[in-house]
């Protein structure tokens, strides 16, 4: 495991600081791959993301039809056109040609400005979620893939170790020192870790492929992903981080939907207790004196107050279930904050023991076996045992911390802030 120390922060917070470099033997001639350098890459590759400009587009698209005002109609009419006597013949035709537009009021379209506004800003902020989202889960799947390096590197460690001590102990039983027992059992322990071995590169594989996939990448196309999994940033108290959950970008656009009803709501009324007037404009030709007039009328359409009232209605009901909803949502994210609180410190304390106590104990462990066997006071057997353990306490170790990166990433994308102290 060889160990760098330099640092970047996730775009959306500060959490991971980059460091371990583990090489991987499933690509070698492409770069390493930082936390910033896969971020940016799900920004620019990932097909959700790429839909900002069209976002954009269709904001400013239905804010200009809010904004529109009705067009205008052109009408050709034709009177006494054909019947008998003296209308026979188109004698008595009268002509109209009229253009006609009903009344735009300054209030009925900032009433539909409004409510399209407020569409605007509930998607942007919902599309935002989605955008910090899908930046939170390319930082996990960065973790594992840091993880699983680290994991492959300490299996080959045990299968390095375990081949050693076969031969050490087979050598030994040739020289009749030990038992064949021993023999076979160091077999045995260099045949799991040989599996356990490729176990751990195909589990690198599927992480590696699981992150390029993320910004459509059909294999991986970086060499090793690089990341500081042996610090852990310090989490600000709880009570801190649930001040800061009325502040999060989930209430905001719960309330941007409720501006939305709202704003929806209010022009149904509007329409319920007022009309449309229409104005029209026009020249008649009268063919039997072949003169020209002008032609003049205003129309006015009655409201339909049920329409209105049951539109009306229908949008309070609904901003009613929005706001049920943004309540709901506060008190389920509040939980989770709690849990994921209660899983960082329990995963800090599973890598700080790992590291101050099981790895320290078991290398000790295993230091003494192995001055004890040089003189034949332990068996084959007591030195596989505590190479297993310590082992162990280095995945433990790595597992941890990959587990606390990744609920601290879980937690910021919770806040859409920081969670570090």
């Amino acid at each position: 495991m060889h160990l760098l120390s330099p640092s970047l922060r996730l775009s959306f917070s500060p959490a991971i600081v980059l460091l371990l470099s583990l090489a991987s033997p499933l690509a070698a001639a492409e770069s390493p791959l930082t936390l910033a350098d896969a971020l940016a890459r799900v920004e620019t590759g990932h097909p959700f993301l790429r839909t900002r400009e069209a976002e954009s587009r269709l904001a400013a698209a239905r804010s200009a039809s809010a904004a529109a005002r009705p067009t205008a109609e052109i009408s050709l009419q034709l009177e006494n056109a054909l019947g008998t006597g003296a209308l026979s013949a188109a004698r008595s035709l009268e002509t109209t040609l009229q253009l006609s537009r009903a009344l735009d009021l300054a209030d009925r379209r900032a009433a539909r400005t409004a409510v399209a506004t407020a569409r605007n800003d509930a998607e942007h902020l919902a599309w935002e979620e989605r955008r910090r989202e899908l930046h939170a889960e390319a930082a996990c799947r960065f973790i594992r893939v840091v993880a699983a390096q680290a994991a492959l590197a300490t299996a080959r460690d045990a299968a390095a170790l375990a081949r050693r001590t076969t031969d050490a102990v087979t050598a030994q039983a040739r020289a009749h020192v030990t038992l064949p027992a021993d023999t076979a059992r160091a077999r045995l322990a260099l045949a799991e870790a040989t599996l356990e071995s490729e176990h751990a590169e195909h589990l690198l594989l599927s992480a590696r492929h699981s992150l390029a996939s993320l910004w459509g990448a059909p294999t991986p196309d970086f060499a090793n992903a690089i990341a500081d999994l042996t610090t852990l940033p310090a989490a600000a108290p709880y009570e801190t981080l649930a001040v800061r959950l009325n502040a999060t970008p989930a209430p905001a656009r719960y309330a941007a939907l409720t501006r939305w009803r709202d704003a929806q709501e209010r022009l149904a009324r509007r329409e319920a207790t007022r009309g449309a007037v229409r104005w029209s404009a026009g020249l008649r030709r009268v063919e039997a004196t072949d003169n020209f007039g002008f032609v003049f009328g205003l129309g006015y359409a009655l409201p339909n107050r049920a329409a209105g009232d049951a539109h009306a209605s229908e949008a309070r009901a609904e901003r009613d279930r929005t706001v049920a909803g943004g309540e709901a949502a506060l008190h389920a994210v509040r939980a989770t904050l709690f849990s994921l609180y209660q899983e960082l410190g329990h995963a800090r304390t599973a890598h700080d023991t790992a590291r101050d106590e099981l790895i320290p104990v078991a290398t000790a462990w295993l230091t003494a076996l192995d001055a004890g066997l040089a003189v034949g006071r332990y068996h084959a057997r007591d030195q596989l045992e505590a190479q297993a353990a310590l082992l162990s306490a280095r995945r433990r170790q790595v597992q941890a911390a990959a587990d606390y990166h990744a609920t601290l990433v879980e937690l910021e994308h919770l806040l859409a802030a920081p969670a570090s102290s």
